[in-house]
């Protein structure tokens, strides 16, 4: 009688706690697609240092057109890694992307390629080495709208005295407002908060 009743309130809080943990894990899903949604894109017209993350539809490109509304001046400093590239990417590749305005002499003094990267925890390493590297403080990252609040994590993370804008790039096939009536796109979100959770978890084991 007694084994009878102790396995029904194990039964009971077995229950409980993974359906805590379900309710607690889809909170957070739903949470993180509105961080998606609010996180805030640099619209300054003011120059400055860019980081473009490679794996998403357009990015490079977006990323490249932002140069575009920045102010046209003779003196134009800054400097643009494009991280995660992987080997056999150059310059020339790079030139045959752009299929829009711009000045392509940039290419040559401005932007330079990291191959080296292989997912966002890289990614935040050798931009971290880059900006030593250059004496920047301050740049513009650029990446997939999904992808900004794991990458914004890592990348604050690895460089919290830096000044970080953000500019998310929105996928041509994924409506974030419409994630629930599109496999791939709650797939995709799915997944991306999965990694964030994590990268969070990772973070958390480090400080200690």
């Amino acid at each position: 009688m007694i084994q009878k009743m102790l396995r029904s309130i194990l039964k009971t809080i077995c229950i409980v706690l993974i359906s805590s943990i379900v309710t607690y894990f889809l909170i957070g899903l739903v949470e993180y697609k509105e961080k998606i949604l609010l996180t805030i894109k640099y619209i300054g017209k003011k120059s400055s240092h860019i980081v473009i993350l490679t794996g998403g539809t357009n990015r490079i490109k977006d990323g490249l057109k932002i140069i575009n509304k920045f102010e046209k001046t003779s003196t134009f400093n800054s400097k643009i890694l494009v991280s995660g590239t992987g080997k056999g990417f150059t310059k020339t590749s790079l030139e045959k992307n752009i299929n829009f305005d711009f000045d392509f002499n940039l290419i040559e003094c401005c932007i330079e390629l990291d191959s080296k990267s292989i997912n966002t925890y890289s990614n935040a390493i050798e931009t971290l080495k880059w900006a030593k590297k250059n004496n920047i403080s301050e740049f513009i990252l650029i990446t997939s709208n999904y992808h900004m609040p794991r990458a914004f994590l890592e990348f604050k993370y690895r460089m919290p005295n830096l000044k970080i804008l953000t500019y998310p790039i929105t996928p041509e096939k994924h409506n974030i407002n419409m994630w629930l009536s599109s496999f791939q796109t709650f797939s995709l979100i799915f997944s991306e908060y999965c990694k964030f959770l994590v990268a969070n978890l990772r973070i958390a084991f480090q400080k200690i």
